[in-house]
């Protein structure tokens, strides 16, 4: 990837306790109408429900989810493609821990992303957290555009639905949230937040290299390229389409099928509820309310939408601790490296020195004292080494 030089990484702030135990009592609160959720509509008819999809069925989901996760990473390898001189594997596989990540961890709701940055950091991508925040920005876009054929078929195929103008209310929401977060990035919003970090550092404005640029430069400078942002807006929606097909998958292994249009109904107004709700952890009980209401006005029963809602948090548990070990494989493997692995000019791959940097004296004297040790000292490695020639 880009070997450019990047400047040491912030370290993270401790969360405020009152942040912590406020997010700590909405994941309760979401658990505890999940779970009431399935004890009211009959536990047993849930279990039965998942029985019928069995393990080899929702193994065969998981790895049906492959397909939308590759073309999440393609999407995000897209963007950087015109910055990096990388192939679109790795980020693949970035997309997978990142996804897993989301799924099983309840630290905060971009807890994915941040592994996934750091991971680019240590594979030496200068420009990775910009990445990650544009990448945000089209998968939102794409999720959007997707919440919108959704209501669109809604409208088309079931006409006298009930609750429209409040999926109208909802949708009208995302559009100000997603709008919103891409009018501020473009308009200056992290750069408004370095401001007190650069005084701080006393840094100074002007740009001189690319390992001076801050995260609002590296922001636009991904966003210089409109059409490469288009095409992973739209390799971001190809992939939520897609990943719908998961529910219709397992509802015909339920034994209760769905039309096409009318579970990328269910599924886009379902993703909708998320990410107007994006602050609740894991999304505990949203995903399985919004479930059983919107699985409702497609005739679904409560019991199999609470099923379809169960099975995918035993995909993301599937897909999510494998992606936590290898993150954890990783990160072990660079607390293990000795200090010297680390430093500047040594691969953080092989270890092996790729250049040297070294302070030079700014007085003539010192300079050429300094430049005379490492002339005699080379000299004198040279004839230990390989001795005289002639």
């Amino acid at each position: 990837m880009d070997e450019s030089s990047q400047a040491p990484e912030r370290q993270p702030t401790t969360e405020p306790p009152r942040l912590r135990v406020g997010r700590l009592l909405i994941t309760l609160a979401g658990l505890g109408l999940g779970a009431y959720l399935v004890v009211a509509h009959g536990w047993s008819d849930v279990l039965r429900a998942l029985q019928a999809v069995g393990w080899p069925g929702l193994i065969g989901i998981t790895l049906f989810h492959a397909l939308p996760t590759a073309l999440c990473g393609l999407a995000w390898w897209v963007l950087l493609r015109p910055h990096i001189q990388e192939s679109g594997v790795p980020f693949v596989w970035l997309r997978w821990i990142r996804d897993g990540t989301d799924g099983v961890v309840p630290i905060v709701p971009v807890s994915g992303e941040l592994v996934a940055t750091r991971i680019l950091r240590l594979r030496g991508t200068a420009i990775a957290g910009a990445g990650i925040i544009v990448d945000l920005t089209a998968e939102l876009l794409g999720q959007f555009l997707f919440a919108i054929l959704g209501f669109a078929l809604l409208l088309v195929n079931h006409p006298g639905s009930h609750y429209r103008a409040w999926i109208a209310l909802g949708i009208a929401i995302m559009a100000v949230q997603v709008g919103g977060f891409l009018i501020a990035q473009r308009k200056g919003l992290f750069r408004l937040i370095e401001r007190p970090l650069d005084w701080l550092r006393r840094r100074r404005r002007r740009v001189e290299s690319p390992a001076d640029r801050t995260l609002h430069d590296r922001i636009n400078q991904i966003h210089a390229h409109p059409r490469v942002f288009l095409g992973s807006v739209l390799l971001h929606l190809i992939a939520w389409v897609i990943g719908a097909l998961e529910a219709w998958i397992a509802l015909r292994l339920m034994g209760h099928p769905l039309a096409v249009a009318d579970v990328l109904v269910m599924e886009s107004l379902v993703a909708a509820v998320r990410c107007i709700t994006f602050f609740v952890p894991l999304d505990a009980g949203v995903q399985e309310g919004s479930y059983v209401l919107i699985g409702g006005l497609r005739g679904l029963p409560a019991a199999l939408a609470l099923a379809v809602s169960r099975g995918k948090r035993a995909r993301d548990l599937l897909k999510g601790v494998p992606a936590l070990w290898r993150w954890r494989v990783i990160g072990g493997r660079q607390q293990r490296r000795p200090a010297c692995e680390s430093r500047f000019g040594q691969s953080w791959r092989e270890s092996n020195v790729i250049c040297v940097r070294e302070y030079f004296p700014d007085r003539l004297a010192t300079a050429v004292r300094q430049k005379s040790r490492w002339i005699i000292g080379i000299v004198y490695q040279g004839y230990r080494t390989h001795g005289w020639n002639h």
